[in-house]
């Protein structure tokens, strides 16, 4: 598949991606962290997040992403007029794969999995928080059981403990 995504998200000690009722909260702390997004923004060029994501961040924050930045929000439905106009809303897996092939990947968990489940995601830079919120949205929801290895290719600790590491992904037949 020529599609080569990133997943690119905080998740905390104990998978978690967002609290309670889809809150962010627990991200307030490490905002001031130097992990790389900027670089990896310009580097990649385009976004695809899920409709809960936008729904959750979009209504308060706006569209957070570079004027420049090509986006698509994964959704059947449209989205608000006062979406940005490099904004778009695509429902088929494929067809964004194939209009966004080196996109990175910035949430929701069910976003993810779809890619990762169609073997579009290449790599995955996750950085682990280090608190535990105990509920909320799982990075990798329970599956069956999948015993896939992931090869990681970097690990650092940042600022206020944080923990990045990048992997590659297995090839999928």
């Amino acid at each position: 598949k020529a599609a080569k995504l990133n997943i690119f998200i905080a998740q905390t000690l104990d998978g978690f991606i967002a609290g309670k009722g889809d809150s962010l909260d627990h991200l307030d702390a490490f905002h001031d962290v130097e992990t790389g997004y900027q670089a990896m923004v310009e580097k990649a060029g385009s976004v695809i997040v899920g409709r809960r994501t936008f729904d959750r961040i979009f209504p308060t924050y706006g569209w957070t992403y570079p004027a420049h930045i090509q986006g698509c929000v994964v959704t059947h439905r449209a989205l608000p007029p006062e979406t940005p106009a490099n904004v778009i809303a695509m429902h088929d897996i494929d067809d964004i794969a194939a209009k966004f092939p080196g996109a990175f990947i910035d949430g929701g968990a069910e976003t993810i999995r779809q890619f990762l489940d169609a073997g579009y995601v290449k790599t995955a830079e996750i950085f682990t928080l280090p608190i535990r919120i105990g509920a909320g949205t799982k990075l990798f929801p329970e599956t069956e059981t999948l015993n896939e290895v992931w090869q990681l290719t970097n690990a650092r600790v940042l600022d206020k403990g944080m923990l990045y590491a990048r992997y590659v992904l297995p090839k999928r037949p």
